[in-house]
């Protein structure tokens, strides 16, 4: 009896599918171990981003608690001198009779 290479090729794949289908799953300690690995770079990658965006705000918020301390004491050590007193009012002006104007140009 004589098989083609085709029949020969399908036997091979399908007896090699049932060790396929065992070996591929959550208790192959090589897909155990890369899981944990992917798992692990994730959650530290996640970790890191968090971090950097909180340092972020944390270093915007100091600085912009530094800018109104500073405005604070500058605005609180400047004095400025009290409003004068205004004096009372002396009246009308009377301009005497006896004074003449005398003309700018002769």
């Amino acid at each position: 009896m004589k098989l083609s290479p085709y029949i020969i090729i399908l036997i091979t794949v399908l007896a090699s599918c049932d060790d396929t289908a065992a070996v591929l799953n959550i208790n192959n300690p090589k897909i155990k171990e890369a899981y944990e690995s992917r798992r692990k770079e994730y959650i530290n990658e996640n970790l890191k981003n968090c971090r950097e965006d909180i340092i972020g705000k944390a270093e915007i918020y100091v600085d912009s608690l530094i800018a109104a301390e500073i405005d604070y004491r500058i605005n609180d050590s400047i004095i400025f001198p009290e409003k004068p007193i205004k004096p009372e009012w002396p009246g009308a002006i009377i301009v005497p009779d006896s004074i003449k104007a005398r003309p700018i140009f002769r």
